[in-house]
């Protein structure tokens, strides 16, 4: 694993700041894509911008026919959901234990991996994914 600096915000105005001041930053959620990458010297950011501590962020809710999943809820958490019954199954089946307890839907979304489920999901189900920078 190469050297990098660990920067944890306390909200998102300051995970963007840290991002934007780095020349090479990357965000982590759950850490499932990210820490193995490391690991293996397959990705050598200068900064890395953890997202945990972040109030709201893992927060699930629904009001009459929106359910809303924040970024970093985690498998479990989502598999917990009643609303959407598919949705449910289909997080309660990603990876294993360690996998569905520590990954976060948002993590899932942003990695861009072609095999993911939530992708297709989301598609689906026409949601709609908020970002603050996109």
């Amino acid at each position: 694993m190469y050297t990098f600096n660990f920067r944890r915000a306390s909200n998102l105005d300051e995970a963007r700041q840290i991002h934007q001041s780095s020349s090479d930053a990357v965000y982590v959620a759950g850490g499932m894509t990210l820490i193995p990458s490391l690991k293996l010297r397959l990705a050598s950011p200068e900064d890395v911008v953890d997202l945990s501590q972040i109030d709201g962020l893992s927060t699930i809710s629904s009001t009459d026919s929106v359910l809303s999943i924040g970024a970093m809820a985690r498998h479990n958490d989502v598999a917990k959901t009643t609303e959407i019954p598919a949705l449910a199954a289909l997080a309660s089946r990603i990876g294993d234990a360690q996998v569905r307890n520590c990954g976060t839907i948002g993590g899932s979304l942003a990695n861009n991996d072609p095999a993911a489920d939530y992708p297709a999901a989301v598609l689906g189900l026409g949601a709609t994914i908020h970002t603050n920078s996109r």
